[in-house]
């Protein structure tokens, strides 16, 4: 594809490099924000919206395209890296400002700060996986991981994203915020208190929207509706009834327990649980 003065521009005649499996990051307004996986390769196809500057004729490529649920500003990405990986090709100049185009070759090095600083690199306790289980695929996020060699393979795990690290903040273990005991991260969910596909954009950033729950019951019990949290910050069972004795056992086990995550800033949250189960 030419410019109108029958030119190429090395930022476009690149996306016919990209192939199945690469990671694409996603920059504008001054803010990484989304990580996406290539499904299929660079190939021709016409402009799907009509008008404006652009052509009728270009390249596309079909991604797995994943919205940050916290974006992350280029000021947060050190500007001596930027400048050290500069150059023709490169998103940077050598003011570690970015270059102004549409597709460049990000530095391994760059690409796993970011995907590091985002939560996307796989920890050692991650269950991965190579293609989300069908129908899950919404709850399944790409991960890079890397292997001692330094060798990098994308794989991909159930969804963390930033949240998770705000949530565990480096711990290696932490409290189930249902049952109160204490866990492995590896034993620990970061759950969403409301539903995340019923999350408003703003309220899928609040680092009060996830909760740690852990794996051994109170994960799926809360995830569906057999226990919840009342106005109060209390355990109970319901709204969604049960009738199986284990499944009774182990909600009377928890309801009355107070929860101590509970506060103005996620009642909201709880208070929607409640409300969408009922």
């Amino acid at each position: 594809m030419l410019t109108d003065k029958g030119r190429k521009q090395h930022h476009w005649e690149r996306m016919d490099l990209a192939q199945p499996g690469d990671i694409v990051v996603h920059y504008a307004e001054g803010q990484i924000r989304a990580i996406s996986r290539v499904l299929v390769g660079s190939h021709n196809a016409s402009n799907p919206h009509a008008g404006g500057d652009w052509g009728q004729s270009g390249r596309e490529l079909k991604l797995a395209y994943e919205v940050l649920d916290v974006a992350l500003t280029l000021d947060s990405l050190p500007k001596e890296l930027r400048q050290n990986h500069s150059g023709y090709g490169s998103p940077f100049d050598k003011y570690g400002s970015v270059n102004l185009g549409y597709f460049f070759d990000l530095p391994d090095e760059v690409g796993i700060w970011i995907m590091d600083e985002v939560g996307l690199v796989a920890g050692p306790n991650d269950a991965l996986v190579d293609v989300p289980p069908s129908g899950e695929e919404q709850h399944y996020e790409t991960v890079i991981v890397v292997g001692p060699d330094g060798e990098i393979t994308v794989k991909t795990r159930a969804e963390h994203h930033q949240l998770k690290k705000l949530l565990f903040k480096g711990k290696m273990q932490s409290e189930c915020a249902l049952c109160g005991r204490t866990f492995p991260l590896s034993l620990l969910v970061t759950a969403h208190i409301k539903k995340r596909s019923k999350c408003s954009k703003s309220e899928r950033v609040d680092q009060h929207v996830v909760m740690a729950a852990c794996a051994l019951g109170c994960d799926a019990l809360y995830e569906k509706g057999f226990i919840s949290v009342n106005a109060e910050g209390r355990l109970v069972g319901g709204p969604k009834g049960a009738t199986a004795p284990a499944l009774l056992e182990q909600i009377e086990k928890l309801a009355g327990k107070d929860v101590m995550i509970f506060g103005p800033q996620n009642e909201k949250y709880f208070a929607w649980h409640r409300t969408s189960h009922a």
